[in-house]
C-alpha cells in the first residue's frame, strides 16, 4: 500500500485551526490542471508505514495542541484507497471522537450518498465535512475556501447526522 504524504501541522486544508493532513496515492479521475498530479499513479508516492494509524493518532494531539484531520489525494474513496482510509478514520474516531474530519473526493456527494458500498458509507459516517466533485480547470477559482473550482461543493453533517450542502456558507468567507 502506498500514500502520497503526511503533514503534521497543516493550516491550509481546513476551515480554521490546524489539521494533520494525509494524502492518498492513486487517482482514477486525473483532472486537467490538478494541483497534485504526482498523486495519480498507484505506484508512486511512499510505502505506507505499518504504524501509520499510530503516527496520525499521536500527531493529532502532539505538543498539547488539538488538531483536526484532513484526507486528500489522489482519491481517498477509490477502491484502492478506501480500506486504509477507513482503518485510519476508525483509529482516529476511537481516540478523538469529537475532532473535525475533512475529506476531499472527485466523486459527487449524490453518487456517494447513494452508494451501496459499505466501506464508503462507513467512511461517510466517520467524517464531518466532505468536499466533492472533480477539479474543473474551466471553473478554477483559488479564492474559494476549501475548493479549487466552483463546481465543487462543501457538505457538512448537521447534529442529527444528515448531510447538508454548505457551499454558500463557505463562499461568504472568500479571501
Amino acid at each position: 500500500m502506498r500514500y502520497a504524504g503526511l503533514k503534521l501541522n497543516d493550516a491550509t486544508n481546513c476551515d480554521q485551526g490546524i489539521v494533520v493532513s494525509f494524502w492518498c496515492q492513486g487517482c482514477p479521475h486525473r483532472c486537467e490542471g490538478c494541483h497534485n498530479p504526482e498523486t495519480w499513479s498507484y505506484d508512486g508516492g511512499l510505502e505506507l508505514p505499518t504504524d501509520i494509524k499510530g503516527q496520525i493518532v499521536k500527531a493529532i494531539s502532539a505538543n498539547g495542541v488539538q488538531r483536526n484531520f484532513s484526507v486528500l489525494g489522489g482519491e481517498p474513496l477509490c477502491p484502492e484507497n478506501a480500506k486504509i482510509v477507513l482503518e485510519i478514520l476508525n483509529s482516529i474516531r476511537t481516540a478523538y471522537p469529537k475532532i473535525k474530519i475533512f475529506l476531499w473526493t472527485g466523486y459527487t456527494a449524490k453518487d456517494l450518498f447513494n452508494s451501496t458500498d459499505t466501506t464508503i458509507s462507513s467512511i461517510l459516517d466517520k467524517i464531518d465535512i466532505l468536499i466533492d466533485g472533480k477539479f474543473e480547470k474551466k471553473n478554477k477559482d483559488f479564492s474559494l475556501v476549501l475548493r479549487g473550482s466552483s463546481n465543487q461543493n462543501i457538505w457538512e453533517k448537521d447534529q442529527s447526522g444528515k448531510w447538508e450542502n454548505q457551499t454558500k456558507k463557505y463562499d461568504s468567507c472568500k479571501f
